[in-house]
């Protein structure tokens, strides 16, 4: 009896043990599938707005000339956002660090090249990742002007006279 709880105990420890080196040792995501993921959001119902307004505000930069970034360079958002951030501490345009992107280099060689922490930059990323996918962000579009210049009104108004002498004066 005794000894079939230190059998269990030691398997219960070992399969811990085991768990936690398997989650330490994980992998962490690359740049280029971090991108990647941002880059599949995009594509959901309403998914270009979440992901370019995320971007927007993470970076501090309109998302008109996010836009017209995307344009000159040819990146996708997920690219986008990687570029801005490895520049944002250090000289590279974005354009500059696209063409070497384009020209085959990873963003891990880009950012070693660059002197930028690899890892700080992919956890920045990682985390605007998966506030996308969890759209925890996520913020409805304004109305349009038409909606807001004119009361909001769903159904007719009627306006029932109250006799005299009928309520006590108050609203309510």
């Amino acid at each position: 009896m005794i000894q079939s709880r230190y059998a269990a105990s030691s398997l219960v420890a070992i399969t811990m043990f085991l768990t936690v080196g398997f989650i330490w040792g994980a992998d962490q995501p690359t740049l280029e599938e971090l991108a990647a993921a941002i880059d599949r959001v995009r594509t959901e119902p309403d998914g270009e707005r979440v992901v370019a307004g995320h971007i927007s505000r993470r970076l501090a930069i309109s998302v008109d000339a996010l836009r017209a970034q995307r344009v000159r360079t040819g990146l996708d958002w997920g690219d986008l956002l990687i570029a801005n951030l490895l520049c944002k501490t250090k000289e590279p345009m974005v354009d500059h660090v696209a063409a070497e992107l384009k020209a085959g280099t990873t963003w891990a060689a880009i950012a070693q090249h660059h002197d930028v922490n690899l890892d700080q930059l992919r956890n920045e990323v990682q985390q605007s990742q998966q506030a996308i996918a969890r759209r925890s962000e996520d913020r409805a579009p304004p109305r349009s002007s038409e909606s807001q210049s004119g009361p909001v009104t769903t159904a007719p108004t009627t306006v029932v006279p109250m006799g005299k002498g009928s309520g006590s004066g108050s609203r309510y």
